[in-house]
């Protein structure tokens, strides 16, 4: 039996794939792929641990939808699912976004992502998030965004970014200052 014998499943007028083809087609990809045309590393999103703090304890408690690991996406997700409320609506269970870079005019949502677990009558928010490698407490005040401490030195803001040799004028450096939105679920 020939090699087109072996063929008959073949409709009419159907193109053949020729072995040539096929094998020219390989050594394409595998070019594309020495070259780094085919990898994905410079595309693949970069992934915070705050958002993925966050989306796996939305996850523990039931609520179900992907990501990719990114704070974008999370917010993408969340602003567009779910409801925006301000800070005075603020509760806890709510995701809180924050524009951790601090250097433009204003904040631009989201670089950076947490729970908040308590509210203060005094609208002072304590809040869960992972940074640095370490899930911790922290602390914004959005009706007292520039003050580190009130006149006890109670924590207000915390500090979300360093201070830098290379900031500009203005620079952010406390979370009343890089709070950008807050979501319910």
């Amino acid at each position: 039996m020939s090699y087109d014998a072996a063929m008959s499943l073949q409709l009419p007028g159907e193109p053949r794939i020729r072995l040539l083809e096929i094998l020219l087609a390989v050594v394409a990809v595998l070019g594309l792929c020495a070259l780094g045309c085919a990898t994905t590393s410079q595309a693949a999103p970069h992934r915070d641990e705050g958002a993925v703090f966050v989306v796996r304890t939305l996850h523990a408690s039931g609520l179900r939808f992907g990501t990719d690991g990114s704070t974008r996406a999370l917010w993408g997700y969340l602003r567009t699912s779910h409801r925006l409320v301000s800070p005075s609506s603020a509760r806890p269970g709510d995701v809180l976004f924050f524009d951790t870079n601090g250097t433009g005019d204003r904040p631009e949502c989201a670089d950076h992502a947490a729970l908040i677990e308590h509210v203060s009558r005094s609208g002072r928010i304590a809040f869960v998030e992972a940074r640095g490698g370490r899930i911790q407490h922290s602390f914004v005040d959005p009706a007292r965004p520039d003050s580190r401490r009130d006149e006890q030195g109670l924590v207000l803001n915390s500090f979300l970014r360093p201070l830098r040799a290379d900031d500009p004028p203005g620079a952010r450096h406390f979370a009343g200052q890089m709070l950008c939105a807050i979501v319910r679920l």
